[in-house]
């Protein structure tokens, strides 16, 4: 199963959810300094770690496609959302997220399903 890094401005309880479906989710806040961490440092440790990087942060989409930096990238575009509704959508679009996230570096989850930026 994938393995999570889920960004600062999404939810602890994100890592969680995917940790109780098998996951390894880490959140940066568990991380020293977590809270502080620029996107470089965060991509680092996704990259050290083997880990996708969750996130809204659409610097973290620039960096992977000029850099391939992280390595692997799910990016949450979904505009302001509560974490319950986020977590909802998580869990309507779960098997296609799932499936994506094992075959693909790329993955973006929206709020009308699961889209596939780049293949691996």
């Amino acid at each position: 199963m994938a393995a999570f890094l889920v960004d600062q401005q999404l939810p602890l309880r994100l890592a969680r959810y995917l940790g109780e479906r098998g996951h390894d989710a880490r959140h940066i806040k568990e991380y020293p300094s977590g809270a502080t961490l620029r996107d470089s440092d965060v991509t680092a440790i996704a990259d050290r770690e083997f880990r996708m990087v969750v996130t809204k942060d659409d610097d973290f989409r620039v960096l992977h496609l000029t850099r391939q930096h992280p390595a692997q990238l799910l990016l949450v575009t979904c505009g302001n959302i509560s974490t319950p509704d986020l977590l909802a959508l998580v869990d309507r679009h779960y098997r296609d997220l799932a499936a994506a996230v094992e075959q693909y570096r790329f993955v973006e989850l929206h709020r009308a399903g699961v889209f596939i930026h780049d293949p691996s």
